[in-house]
């Protein structure tokens, strides 16, 4: 029971002081972001387009996920924990916002992979129109997606809680490590083609609308900005997101297991 209540101890400090600092940093950093690259010579790039994306989301989801906990810290209340309504909306809206994010680099990558190929209609897909498109349609898909959330996740007691239930949490943990890998994924694998990619090739063409334009060295120079910058966030993604499969598997299968106390506070 001591080591429970240290674990417990442990989890209170971070939501209360290191999540808080987290919060800040992130809404900063978002508005930065979109500051940056929403400026008139970058606003074009198509991989512009999936850096603002994706710093709309992360703020979408400091706003719908992290604040909501970092003042459940606070107060010792989760209203999620006492109302349906806010139980089910905040479960789905957090989780389809974040996988908008995942996706928007993950489709990052693939723009900067297209960029570097000698395939002409590869190097199609690294547009500022189609990243536009590929934006609006992972958001339509990720908001149909996790629909089943809003009709399965609810208060569960006792003690009170917000979450899944019975054979749905199983199937919710398979269902959740599999859709934070396939991104992940593709975020690692494209991005490294795309940085090796980058490295062989010399001289190649930017795919403009009806002509082949000889790319120049400023813009070799920006596209290899670029590059940097996603393989930076493809790595902290990387780090920070790699032991949830993991998490979310090992939670299914042990989801009949009774549980002592210290494995109910690290959520085992």
């Amino acid at each position: 029971m001591a080591l429970a209540g240290e674990l417990t101890l442990i989890q209170l400090i971070l939501s209360s002081y290191i999540l808080p600092i987290c919060c800040i940093m992130g809404i900063i950093g978002s508005l930065l972001n979109i500051a940056v690259f929403y400026q008139r010579h970058l606003r074009t790039n198509s991989c512009s387009v999936y850096f603002i994306s994706t710093s709309i989301f992360n703020f979408l989801v400091i706003m719908f996920g992290v604040i909501p906990t970092m003042f459940t810290a606070y107060l010792s209340f989760d209203y999620a924990s006492y109302s349906t309504s806010y139980c089910k909306f905040r479960g789905y809206i957090v989780h389809a916002v974040l996988m908008m994010s995942r996706s928007s680099v993950a489709l990052a990558c693939i723009d900067r992979f297209a960029l570097c190929s000698s395939n002409v209609r590869i190097r199609a897909l690294s547009q500022h129109r189609m990243a536009i498109r590929l934006v609006f349609v992972i958001s339509i898909l990720w908001l149909l997606i996790p629909t089943h959330m809003i009709v399965e996740i609810n208060v569960q007691n006792p003690p009170p809680r917000c979450g899944a239930s019975g054979i749905y949490s199983i199937i919710y943990s398979v269902y959740t490590a599999i859709v934070t890998a396939i991104p992940l994924t593709i975020m690692v694998v494209f991005s490294t083609l795309a940085s090796q990619h980058l490295k062989r090739s010399r001289a190649r063409v930017r795919p403009t609308a009806g002509s082949n334009v000889p790319i120049t060295d400023q813009i070799k120079k920006r596209d290899g900005q670029f590059i940097i910058i996603l393989v930076s966030e493809v790595i902290v993604y990387f780090f920070s997101t790699i032991l949830f499969p993991v998490y979310s598997i090992y939670s299914a299968v042990t989801s009949k297991t009774v549980k002592d106390a210290n494995r109910t506070a690290v959520r085992c």
